[in-house]
């Protein structure tokens, strides 16, 4: 089936970008690139039963992403990411989307597989980004994958998985101690060198390829939207696509109803959203000294902090920030309770979760998503682990 991609638009100022061009977009109001496609040729020519005959990856949506010859992917099967039942967590119909089961162990590889798919096809050669650890491990390995080179800037506490992950596939790799530096940085050093910025909604396709998300949960909700999503949230990027798939799914007919309810959630330690919702502010004032676990939500300017901030207001939702220690005694409540071994950044959805039950804003029959980001996997450094006992012999082993 033929893409319906047309092209991409800034959110604010209506720059265009053609179908077949590859670059960089800095909007100076606070826009973000968006694809766009012809959704009344889609909604003619397309059905969403056909759709689910897909493959069981995020590839079962080729007509709705931004590349022409899907059959070439670059792809390691990502996407179709299992929604498991959580309800033991409160009692309530609760969901976690879990994202750390895609290859590299976190959601970044949707939107490197669509991205790097797309601008192979373009035949862009090189592409860098600033990254606090996942993006980087994931569009190292993709970028491996497709021929290309990748340029990485990460910071000095970026987790060990996505070192490894970034040096292993032979990436590119600079290490930045100043973290608030690294989006100009990587600006100025893709003008100087000619080289595409896939940084953080500075291109369209990264969210193309996230957008998938939303696909999927409402595929699996059975054609049908929560009514509430919880987001851990740095850049926006997650949280932009989600919804923007719901829009598309809306205009083709596909699901009906209101847009769910987004909650972002963020560390106490950097939490420029929460700070610019609590203030009534539509942008970001850009976050002071960082003080949270490495990995993702590092984010201390989100470059779609306007976007995000409409979406919560739009929606009726809300942005929560949670402490390093309940974050933690999260992830061990899910991984007990559920199995679910999540991430601390996918944790902060269940900790913002139960702030949100207590403070009245789910209702008692509400549908809701929890999105973990990434697998446990990829942040074992983070957890605080207890010593086991060692034993010699049966005898050791108690009873209880």
């Amino acid at each position: 089936m033929p893409s319906y991609f047309s092209g991409s638009v800034c959110s604010v100022c209506g720059e265009t970008i053609p179908r077949d061009a590859a670059r960089s977009h800095d909007c100076r109001d606070g826009g973000v690139p968006l694809a766009r496609y012809d959704l009344e040729q889609a909604r003619r020519a397309l059905a969403r039963d056909a759709i689910a005959a897909g493959p069981p990856s995020m590839w079962r949506y080729a007509p709705l992403l931004p590349v022409d010859r899907p059959a070439d992917a670059v792809t390691l099967g990502e996407g179709w990411t299992p929604l498991i039942d959580v309800a033991d967590l409160a009692g309530r119909d609760v969901l976690v989307k879990d994202e750390g089961r895609n290859p590299s162990g976190s959601f970044k590889d949707r939107g490197a597989s669509v991205a790097l798919t797309r601008y192979r096809e373009l035949a862009v050669r090189t592409v860098i980004l600033n990254s606090s650890g996942n993006a980087a491990g994931a569009w190292s390995l993709y970028a491996a994958r497709a021929g290309l080179t990748c340029v990485a800037v990460i910071p000095t506490d970026a987790q060990p998985s996505s070192v490894a992950q970034c040096q292993l596939a032979g990436a590119r790799v600079y290490v930045l101690e100043r973290w608030h530096d690294g989006g100009r940085i990587v600006a100025e050093a893709a003008g100087r060198h000619g080289w595409l910025s896939v940084a953080t909604l500075k291109e369209p396709l990264r969210v193309e390829g996230k957008k998938t998300m939303g696909y999927e949960i409402a595929e699996q909700l059975g054609w049908r939207l929560p009514d509430a999503i919880f987001y851990p949230t740095g850049g926006g990027t997650g949280a932009v696509a989600i919804w923007k798939a719901f829009e598309e799914l809306i205009a083709l007919g596909w699901v009906t109803g209101k847009l769910p309810r987004l909650y972002v959630t963020q560390y106490e330690g950097c939490a420029p959203i929460v700070k610019a919702f609590a203030d009534g502010k539509e942008r970001c004032e850009p976050w002071g000294h960082i003080d949270i676990l490495p990995g993702g939500l590092k984010s201390p300017k989100p470059a779609g902090d306007r976007a995000v901030l409409a979406l919560i207001r739009q929606t009726g939702g809300a942005a929560l920030a949670v402490s390093t220690d309940e974050t933690l005694a999260a992830a061990a409540e899910l991984a007990g309770r559920s199995g679910v071994f999540a991430c601390p950044e996918g944790a902060t959805t269940v900790a913002g979760f139960r702030k949100a039950l207590a403070a009245g804003l789910i209702g008692p029959r509400e549908r809701v998503v929890l999105v973990n980001t990434g697998s446990g996997l990829k942040s074992v450094p983070s957890f605080r682990l207890s010593a086991f006992p060692v034993i010699h012999g049966a005898d050791d082993i108690a009873a209880r």
